[in-house]
C-alpha cells in the first residue's frame, strides 16, 4: 500500500468511530462520548492521519500543483491547531454578583487560574424585545483593572467577546434572580490564531483550486457529453371542499379582530397568527370548512356551544380514537369527555406522567394538547389581547382576567375585565356594526398602550400577507414532487431512447419553476420582514431555502444539462413537503440572542447550497440507474455529477468552518464534537474521496452513481438524524 492509500484507509477508520461516538453518546450520555472524542487512541488516530497525510503530499509532488497544496497545508495547518488548542487551552467559567471582582476562574477539571488583572461586574442587563417579555440580549457591563492601575470598560453580549491579554470573556448565563452574570473564559492564544490561520489559507485554497485550469469543475464544465438532455411536463392535483358551516361572525368582523395586536409565542403580532396556528394546531389545515381562520377562532369564542359538537380536533393516534370512540380522525370536543361528564383520557394520561405507559406516548400527549387548546381558546385564557403600562413596564392580560390591577382608572378596569362580555352580547344580537366599533375602540386603546413597542406598519401587513401565502406551501410541495417524479421517469425514457423533447416542453418547465420559485421567495422574504431576522433559524425555514435554492440553480444551470428540471423539481418538492410535515405552520418567534449574527446566516446558506449539489448528484445517480444500458448517458450523468462536486465540497467546507469561527464566538470554542458537527465532517471526508480520483470510482460510472447515492445517507443523518433522534445543541436546525 502507498501513502495515499494509506492515508484514505485511515481517513475511513476516522469516519467509522465518528460515526460510533455519536450513537454511543445518544445512547449512554455526553460523558461517554466526550470519553472517546478525548482519549489518546482518538488523538493519535488524527495524528497518524496528519503523518500519512504529509507522506503522500510529498510523494505526489504537491508543490507543482499550488491551489492543491494550499488547501493540504491548510488541512495540517487547522489539525496542528486543534492539536494545540487541546494540549494547552484552558477552559472555564465564572460566576459574579454585581460589584464583584475575581481574580481567578475554575477549569472544567476544577483546577484554579489566575488572571494577570483583576475583573469587576458593573452590571449585569437583560434586554428584551420591546413589548414582549423574550430576551433579545444578556449585557455583562464588566471594568477590567491591571497591576499599574489602568482600567478598561467593556460589555459582554451574546456574539460580543471581550478579549484581554489573551483571555476571551463570553457571556454564557445568568443567576436565577436575574442580578449576576456567569462568564465564559478560554484561554487559547495559539490554538486560536494558527486554526484561523488555516481556515484563511483553505478558503484562499478552494477559490484558487476551483478557479485553476486542471480543476474538476472545468475540466466537467468543457467536457462534449453534456450537450444532450431531454425532459417532459405533466401535473394532477386532486382538491378536496367541504359544504356547509357551522356558527360564526361575519367575515369582516372576524377580519377586523384579526387586526388586533396579541401577544403569542412572545412576540406582538396580529390576532390572525394567532388563530392561523390554532386552526392549523387543531385540524391541521390552514380553514375549517370554507371559514377563515378568524373565523373559526371567533367561532370559538363566541358560539362555544356549536363549536364542540364539530368534528374539527385530528386526532391522530388510533389508540386515542379507540378510547374516544371517534368514528374517524377528526373527533369534535365533546367526544373526549364520558357519560359522567369526565375526562377520558384522565387515567391514561396519569400512566404516562408515572412512566407506567409506554406505547404511542406521544399520540397521547399530543391529543390531550389539542383538547387543553380548544378549551383555553374558548375562555379565551390564552388570548392576551389587552396591553397596560403599570408602573413603568408593560403587561398583558387575557380579557376578564382576575389579575387585572386594581389601582388603575375605574374605566380603563372595567373596559379590562367586561370588554369580551359586552362584544359576546353585540355578537349574539347581530349587531354587527356595534361589534366593528367595539373592535376599532380595542384597537385605539392597543395602539395607545404599546406606542413604540407595536409592530411597524410594514411588518404588520408582511405578517397578515404571509399568513394568507403560507397555507399553500404543502399544495406547492405535492404538485411540485408530482411534477418531479412525472419528469423523472419521462426524462429516463427519453435518454435510453436517445430522443430530445420538444423546446415548447423546456419552456413550460421553465415557467413552472420560475413561478414556484417566485412564491416561496415571496414567503422567505416575508417571514424575513416579519421576524426581523433572516428567516434560516430553524428546520422549516433551511428546508424552505433549500427548497428556493434548488429551483433557482434548476433555471441556472438547465439550459446545459436539460435533465436537471427533473431533479430540480422534485428535490424543491421533497423540500417543502419535508417543511410542512415536520412543523405545520410553525410560529414565527423572537431569535434567540445566541442567533444574532451575520455568520449564522453565512453557515446555513452555503450548508443548504452544498446540500442542494449533493441531492443533484444523488438524484443523478438514482438515473443512471434507471438508463443503465446507455453507457453515453451514465457517462454523461457521471460528468455532470462530477461538476457538482467539486463545488459542493468546497461550500460544505466553508459552511462547516464559517459555522466554527461563529460558535468561538458565540461560545468560546470552535469545535465541540456535536452530533451535527460531526457528521458535517463525516459528510465532508466521505464527499472529499471522490475527489482523489480514485480508479475504483472515477473509472467506473455505475460504481460512482451508487457510491453518490449511498453517500447521501451521510447528508440525511446530518440534517435529519441529528435533529429528530441523536439531539445535541444544533438539534433546533
Amino acid at each position: 500500500m502507498n501513502a495515499k492509500q494509506i492515508s484514505f484507509g485511515l481517513l475511513l477508520v476516522m469516519v467509522v468511530v465518528l460515526a460510533v461516538a455519536t450513537i454511543i453518546e445518544h445512547l449512554y450520555g455526553t460523558a461517554a462520548g466526550s470519553a472517546i472524542y478525548h482519549s489518546w487512541p482518538f488523538v493519535g488516530l488524527w495524528m497518524s492521519i496528519a503523518l500519512t497525510g504529509s507522506w503522500a503530499m510529498w510523494r505526489s509532488r504537491l508543490h507543482r500543483r499550488p491551489p492543491v497544496l494550499m488547501l493540504h497545508v491548510a488541512l495540517l495547518l487547522i489539525l496542528v491547531g486543534a492539536a494545540i488548542t487541546h494540549f494547552t487551552s484552558e477552559n472555564g467559567k465564572l460566576q459574579l454578583a454585581a460589584h464583584e471582582s475575581a481574580h481567578s476562574f475554575v477549569d472544567t477539571c476544577g483546577v484554579e487560574h489566575f488572571f494577570p488583572f483583576e475583573i469587576t461586574l458593573r452590571r449585569f442587563d437583560i434586554q428584551y424585545y420591546a413589548g414582549t417579555p423574550a430576551p433579545m440580549d444578556f449585557v455583562s457591563e464588566v471594568i477590567i483593572t491591571f497591576p499599574d492601575g489602568k482600567k478598561m470598560e467593556s460589555s459582554v453580549r451574546m456574539n460580543k467577546v471581550v478579549s484581554c491579554r489573551g483571555y476571551r470573556f463570553y457571556q454564557s448565563g445568568f443567576d436565577a434572580d436575574g442580578g449576576g452574570t456567569i462568564l465564559a473564559v478560554a484561554h487559547d492564544p495559539w490554538g486560536i490564531a494558527v486554526t484561523y490561520c488555516g481556515y484563511a489559507l483553505l478558503f484562499l485554497g478552494m477559490v484558487a483550486t476551483l478557479m485553476s485550469r486542471g480543476s474538476v469543475l472545468r475540466r466537467m464544465l468543457r467536457s462534449p457529453v453534456l450537450r444532450v438532455g431531454a425532459v417532459t411536463l405533466a401535473a394532477a392535483v386532486a382538491f378536496q371542499s367541504y359544504a356547509g358551516e357551522p356558527r360564526t361572525v361575519s367575515r369582516e368582523v372576524a377580519r377586523r379582530m384579526g387586526d388586533l395586536y396579541v401577544l403569542h409565542n412572545n412576540r406582538i403580532c396580529p390576532l390572525q397568527t394567532q388563530a392561523c396556528d390554532f386552526i392549523t394546531k387543531l385540524y391541521g389545515k390552514s380553514s375549517y370548512r370554507e371559514l377563515s381562520a378568524e373565523q373559526v377562532l371567533s367561532g370559538w369564542l363566541f358560539y362555544f356551544d356549536d363549536w364542540k359538537q364539530e368534528p374539527v380536533i385530528k386526532v391522530k393516534s388510533a389508540r386515542v380514537r379507540r378510547l374516544l370512540e371517534a368514528e374517524g380522525r377528526y373527533v369534535p370536543l365533546t367526544q373526549f369527555a364520558d357519560s359522567h361528564n369526565g375526562y377520558r383520557l384522565d387515567t391514561l394520561l396519569r400512566k404516562v406522567y408515572a412512566g407506567e405507559e409506554k406505547s404511542d406516548v406521544r399520540g397521547i400527549l399530543e391529543a390531550d394538547e389539542k383538547y387543553e387548546l380548544a378549551m383555553l381558546t374558548a375562555s379565551a385564557r390564552n388570548l392576551k389581547l389587552l396591553p397596560l403600562r403599570y408602573h413603568g413596564s408593560l403587561e398583558w392580560f387575557e380579557p376578564a382576567s382576575l389579575d387585572v390591577p386594581t389601582d388603575i382608572p375605574d374605566e380603563q378596569w372595567a373596559f379590562m375585565r367586561n370588554g369580551l362580555g359586552y362584544l359576546c352580547e353585540l355578537v349574539a344580537m347581530g349587531d354587527n356594526e356595534g361589534a366593528l366599533a367595539f373592535i376599532d375602540a380595542l384597537r385605539r386603546y392597543q395602539e395607545r398602550e404599546l406606542g413604540t413597542a407595536a409592530p411597524s406598519v410594514v411588518a404588520f401587513r408582511a405578517e397578515k400577507a404571509y399568513n394568507r401565502a403560507v397555507p399553500y406551501v404543502s399544495l406547492v410541495a405535492m404538485l411540485l414532487v408530482t411534477l418531479g417524479i412525472l419528469l423523472m421517469a419521462v426524462t429516463a425514457r427519453q435518454l435510453a431512447q436517445k430522443k430530445a423533447l420538444p423546446r415548447w416542453c423546456l419552456g413550460t418547465g421553465v415557467v413552472v419553476a420560475c413561478a414556484v420559485a417566485s412564491y416561496v421567495l415571496l414567503c422567505f422574504v416575508l417571514r424575513w420582514v416579519v421576524s426581523g431576522h433572516v428567516p434560516l433559524s430553524n428546520g422549516f425555514e433551511t428546508m424552505q431555502f433549500l427548497a428556493l435554492v434548488a429551483l433557482l440553480a434548476t433555471v441556472a444551470l438547465m439550459r446545459r444539462w436539460p435533465s436537471m428540471l427533473a431533479f430540480g423539481l422534485l428535490l424543491a418538492g421533497l423540500s417543502l413537503m419535508v417543511s410542512w410535515f415536520g412543523q405545520a405552520n410553525p410560529a414565527i418567534t423572537p431569535l434567540m440572542p445566541v442567533l444574532h449574527s451575520p455568520l449564522l446566516s453565512l453557515h446555513v446558506v452555503l450548508i443548504m447550497l452544498a446540500y442542494a449539489l449533493l441531492a443533484f448528484m444523488m438524484l443523478n445517480g438514482i438515473m443512471a440507474f434507471c438508463v443503465r444500458k446507455q453507457r453515453a448517458q451514465v457517462a454523461r450523468l457521471q460528468v455532470m455529477s462530477l461538476a457538482m462536486l467539486e463545488p459542493a465540497v468546497a461550500l460544505l467546507a466553508a459552511g462547516i468552518f464559517i459555522g466554527a469561527v461563529w460558535a468561538n464566538v458565540s461560545w468560546g470554542t470552535y469545535w465541540s464534537w456535536d452530533p451535527k458537527e460531526v457528521w458535517a465532517l463525516i459528510t465532508l471526508i466521505i464527499y472529499a474521496l471522490p475527489l482523489h480520483h480514485a480508479r475504483w470510482l472515477s473509472g467506473h460510472p455505475l460504481r460512482f452513481h451508487a457510491y453518490a447515492v449511498l453517500a447521501f445517507t451521510s447528508v440525511l443523518i446530518t440534517y435529519f438524524g441529528v435533529n429528530f433522534v441523536l439531539g445535541g445543541m444544533h438539534s433546533y436546525a
